[in-house]
């Protein structure tokens, strides 16, 4: 397990090593949202938001 933490430090989520996010949702959300960058613990490596929140479908594109 990995912890992601904010730029205070404190652990807003936790993920698998393969970067599966398995709690914190609705924190890293709100941290996003407030303009925090989101790191890594263990390397301090920015976290790829875009990995966590894009939907499969959402690149697919639905024509008539």
């Amino acid at each position: 397990m990995r912890n992601i933490v904010n730029e205070a430090g404190e652990i807003v989520a936790k993920a698998t090593r393969d970067g599966t996010l398995v709690g914190g949702h609705h924190r890293i959300a709100l941290e996003a949202s407030l303009g925090q960058k989101l790191l890594w613990e263990d390397t301090g490596e920015p976290v790829n938001l875009e990995a966590f929140f894009r939907h499969p479908a959402s690149s697919l594109r639905h024509t008539a």
